[in-house]
């Protein structure tokens, strides 16, 4: 039989399993796989099939963003792969582009080098960059990283960052918001939409799916918690942020997923990401991440003590108008970043 690209089905679901346990180091349980391709309310995967066995496939995640005062329909691509036997046979090629012939614009953040190179070539726009940065708090992953590189013992990486380096990482600014208030919540509550619902400023946004990170937390419950705030200026919502905290070999860690305030300032943010810090310190995580496309959560990031790692590059496709999406606000929930955090902590 010719090679086909299909949709995913549950009737596919043997061959995915197959492709997936040659391809990654991901759990390989029913319950994982049940809860990855069945139950997640919102993502769309093209497949490869070839006599029952998939030789390659994509994934997107179908997410809504405010685009000045309109709301359209995203993907955010992610597992983007072709068995290694295939590889430069076209097949993944033709899967992507399988998933371009879609009404909705795409976005990735990132990705492996030879995608990095590919989606230009397949007449991407680079639209901006993600930077990713990191907050050490207690040392654990730094003390390892000196022991690789200068071959000191990891009490003695320890005992210099208590020393010389937390006290400077832990202060946050002090910024005086008047009438201020931060709230934890129990859950993603649908009174942050109202933060989206008309013209976010200058960058497109991402509008929140509860029901999207209620799958997220219901795979791996006893390993990962997220942690929503909410941020009132006069009694009046101002903005949210969400943090998933999960366990590794080291401790406790941390991602800032979300975080955001239509048209805020720097100090806005500035405030925000500090009282987001504070709130997840009760778990004294080793390092918390973060990231940010728009410059003024950037330097609220740098304000307050996360260093630079490295800057990815934001490719879209779409086939309207070049400034249809304007500068986009990503953090560190695009596409898969948030999914994979959550699989590896699950293994690890």
């Amino acid at each position: 039989m010719p090679i086909e690209i299909v949709p995913f089905e549950p009737r596919y679901l043997k061959a995915v399993i197959r492709f997936s346990e040659n391809t990654w180091a991901r759990p390989q349980t029913e319950a994982f796989y049940r809860w990855r391709y069945l139950e997640c309310p919102s993502q769309i995967g093209l497949l490869a099939l070839e006599d029952g066995e998939c030789l390659a496939m994509v994934w997107a995640f179908v997410q809504s963003y405010q685009v000045g005062p309109r709301r359209l329909n995203g993907l955010e691509t992610f597992d983007w792969f072709c068995l290694p036997e295939l590889q430069g046979s076209g097949l993944g090629v033709r899967v992507m582009q399988a998933m371009m012939n879609r009404p909705e614009f795409i976005i990735a953040a990132g990705g492996t080098a030879d995608t990095l190179k590919l989606l230009p070539r397949l007449k991407w726009r680079t639209h901006g960059e993600l930077v990713k940065f990191t907050l050490p708090l207690e040392g654990a992953a730094l003390s390892m990283n000196f022991k690789r590189r200068f071959g000191l013992p990891t009490s003695v990486g320890k005992a210099i960052f208590k020393v010389s380096m937390k006290p400077w990482f832990h202060a946050r600014p002090k910024l005086a918001i008047e009438g201020s208030d931060v709230r934890v919540g129990s859950d993603v509550e649908p009174e942050i939409l109202q933060l989206y619902a008309s013209d976010t400023g200058d960058a497109s946004v991402r509008v929140p799916n509860p029901r999207f990170v209620s799958w997220l937390r219901s795979g791996f419950p006893n390993r990962v918690q997220f942690l929503p705030l909410y941020f009132r200026i006069r009694d009046a919502l101002r903005g949210w942020s969400l943090t998933c905290i999960y366990r590794t070999s080291l401790g406790w860690e941390a991602d800032i997923v979300e975080l955001f305030a239509p048209q805020a300032s720097e100090d806005v943010y500035t405030w925000m990401v500090a009282e987001t810090v504070r709130a997840i310190s009760a778990y004294r995580p080793d390092r918390v991440h973060a990231g940010a496309s728009v410059p003024s959560l950037q330097q609220a990031l740098h304000r307050n003590r996360f260093i630079r790692r490295r800057a990815v590059p934001i490719q879209a496709w779409w086939t309207g108008p070049a400034d249809l999406l304007r500068p986009i606000h990503l953090t560190n929930d695009t596409g898969d970043a948030l999914l994979l955090t959550v699989i590896d902590k699950a293994i690890s």
